[in-house]
């Protein structure tokens, strides 16, 4: 393993370690658990994991991007700052400028690196050139450093894998960054390839984005496989990651990841892509399968009839039916298909029904109240999508009843969730029972109020895309949290939050599953909405995914671990909204007690086989006595 420091007492920690041989210093700032090979041999196998950790605001780049592997000893990397060239054992580590507006991937490793030795080492990732930078880097040439560039079959190779889109957006990219002679070599061996071959149909097409009524601006797919989004200039409330003051707001290669975060994925997105045949590479193909998504936002055509849409409101709210939260509702259905069949899939297209993202089976519904019971149909752009449906999964045993419990948990220990009910279905329904019916957070009872919300995860709000969810830590959530705002009660919810789904074993936790919610004033007659604040989401998709996964980690890292945090990892979290390590602990032991004064009774009623609530009540308890009695000391 290799031990690379994020702070000054991590160096010095270190030191003492490499001073008393229980580690090996390597280079400055890098160490090692190995003491039986060569320096050359242990920085020439794990370069990549201390480009990435020692220098992360940089990117691999140049050859060293194409071939993952030094050339003559060197490795190029791209960035603001020194160029001076860089010494390990056996390898030169080349600083160059990155270009304007650089693209890169991340690359996950095997390496494992932690910044002391008393702390768990992580997977160690490393930001590398796309493949279309990288074809431009390795085509501009300099004489001074010809390791830099590859032969000219090794680029024709380079070029000639690229994927369609990047054929198509190549000009505008070399436009970007300036990279006009580069362009002129790309496109003589692009034309010498595209003669053996096909080149790709170009595409030309836009939606307007809305929020409710209001147009907040268009996302144009280009003819060269790129993106761009406009604000409409009547709007004036900035979305993650689209600067008003940027015009247009984005234009690259993928999604914004505002709206690349509301895309589905797992089941959902297999299904709309078998079913429609849609590649994996297609994004906007799948953005164009749905027109309506949560919190009143629509993707609208220019031939699109707005007077036919619904907006969402909630009506019926689940308290009406029943003040038992445990209870089961037997509810009839009217969607009539199961939701593997392709059948469903293409009507939920052909209705324009409500996109929901993640990865659990679910389908957007709305209630009616009959003389008979309670119906469930298809949320669409006909009617409101007022609740999300949750099924049973074929993968992970009890889901319906593991979500219920832990929510049902949360709020009876005062966390604020969404309502929930479990529902059982009508004979004959070929949806499978029990589900879980998830009432939405977002919406107004009206439209004739005086708060919207419009919500955003804090992978939109961070800027990735969500196939990087699990990328971020905790501390650059908070950090994230902290610079929208968010009141000191609201960044203690969210310190709850974190704490909660530690303690019932939530593994799941990732960027998409935090969000904030900001509240919006509608706007006088003729005059656009004004956001008024923004604050932090009720809990969702509470989990204890180590109840069917053992040993299950935490999705995101606290203090740099995601197994076997105590109260110090917490204090950390804590004391960068200003709580001292007291207060901390004193929240923490609170929360904890009135989790174990419920664990039982939830248990119990949640439908749960005895088995797994007797595993479920171990295992919260555990984690507790754990957290606040790390030597083993159980409470009598």
């Amino acid at each position: 393993m290799l031990y690379i420091p994020q702070t000054r007492s991590d160096t010095e920690a270190l030191n003492t370690g490499a001073d008393r041989k229980a580690i090996r210093r390597v280079a400055h700032g890098i160490y090692t658990d190995e003491f039986d090979r060569s320096l050359e041999s242990i920085v020439g196998e794990h370069f990549l994991a201390i480009l990435g950790a020692s220098y992360p605001d940089w990117y691999v780049s140049h050859s060293t991007a194409a071939t993952l592997q030094p050339t003559q000893g060197v490795v190029f990397i791209s960035g603001h700052g020194k160029r001076t060239p860089l010494k390990l054992p056996g390898l030169t580590i080349k600083r160059l400028r990155a270009l304007p507006h650089p693209e890169t991937v991340t690359l996950r490793l095997r390496t494992l690196v932690a910044p002391r030795i008393s702390a768990e080492g992580t997977p160690a990732s490393v930001q590398v050139s796309s493949p279309l930078q990288t074809v431009f880097e390795v085509l501009a040439r300099d004489a001074r450093q010809p390791e830099r560039g590859l032969p000219e079959e090794a680029v024709r190779t380079l070029i000639g894998n690229l994927p369609s889109a990047d054929w198509e957006r190549a000009s505008a990219f070399a436009a970007r960054n300036k990279l006009a002679n580069a362009y002129e070599r790309y496109v003589r061996v692009q034309e010498s390839l595209a003669r053996a071959g096909t080149t790709p149909l170009p595409r030309g097409e836009s939606l307007d984005l809305f929020f409710y009524h209001w147009r907040v601006g268009r996302l144009e797919a280009l003819v060269h496989g790129e993106f761009r989004f406009t604000y409409d200039p009547a709007w004036n409330i900035e979305l993650s990651g689209l600067p008003r003051s940027r015009i247009p707001a984005y234009e690259g290669r993928e999604l914004p990841p505002f709206l690349d975060n509301l895309l589905p994925e797992g089941w959902a997105e297999a299904q709309l892509r078998a079913t429609h045949k849609i590649s994996r590479e297609d994004s906007y193909a799948i953005l164009k399968t749905t027109q309506k998504y949560l919190s009143n936002l629509t993707l609208r055509p220019q031939d699109f009839d707005a007077s036919t849409l619904v907006l969402d409101t909630i009506e019926d709210p689940l308290e009406r039916l029943t003040t038992d939260s445990a209870a089961v509702l037997d509810v009839s259905e009217t969607i009539g298909k199961d939701p593997d069949t392709t059948e469903l899939w293409l009507e939920l297209r052909r209705r324009g029904a409500t996109r929901l993202s993640g990865i659990q089976p679910k389908l957007p519904v709305h209630l009616d109240m009959l003389s008979s019971g309670v119906r469930l149909g298809l949320g669409d752009l006909h009617h409101s999508t007022t609740h999300i449906l949750k099924f049973a999964s074929r993968e992970y045993p009890q889901l319906v009843e593991n979500e219920w419990a832990m929510m049902e948990l949360a709020r009876r220990v005062a966390l604020p969730v969404p309502a929930v009910r479990r529902v059982q279905f009508q004979e004959g329904s070929l949806l499978q029972s029990p589900a879980l019916l998830v009432e939405r957070f977002d919406l107004p009872t009206s439209l004739d109020v005086d708060e919207l919300l419009l919500v955003e995860d804090l992978a939109s709000v961070l800027g990735i895309r969500r196939e990087d969810k699990y990328d971020p830590s905790h501390e650059q959530v908070l950090t994230a949290l902290v610079g929208m705002a968010l009141s000191p009660a609201d960044l203690k919810l969210h310190f709850d939050h974190v704490l909660y789904s530690w303690l019932i074993g939530n593994g799941d936790l990732h960027a998409k599953n935090i969000s904030v919610a900001r509240s919006i004033q509608p706007g006088r007659l003729g005059r656009p909405p004004v956001q008024t604040g923004t604050r932090y989401a009720p809990l969702y998709d509470l989990v204890a995914t180590r109840l069917v996964i053992p040993g299950d980690g935490f999705a995101l890292t606290l203090n740099g671990r995601q197994n076997n945090l105590r109260t110090e990892d917490f204090a950390v979290l804590a004391r960068r909204f200003g709580w001292s390590r007291a207060e901390a602990l004193d929240r923490a032991k609170d929360l904890g007690d009135r989790i174990r004064t419920n664990i039982a009774d939830v248990a119990v009623a949640s439908g749960l086989t005895k088995e797994r609530q007797t595993k479920l009540i171990r295992m919260v308890e555990g984690n507790i006595d754990a957290m606040f009695h790390p030597k083993g000391k159980r409470r009598s």
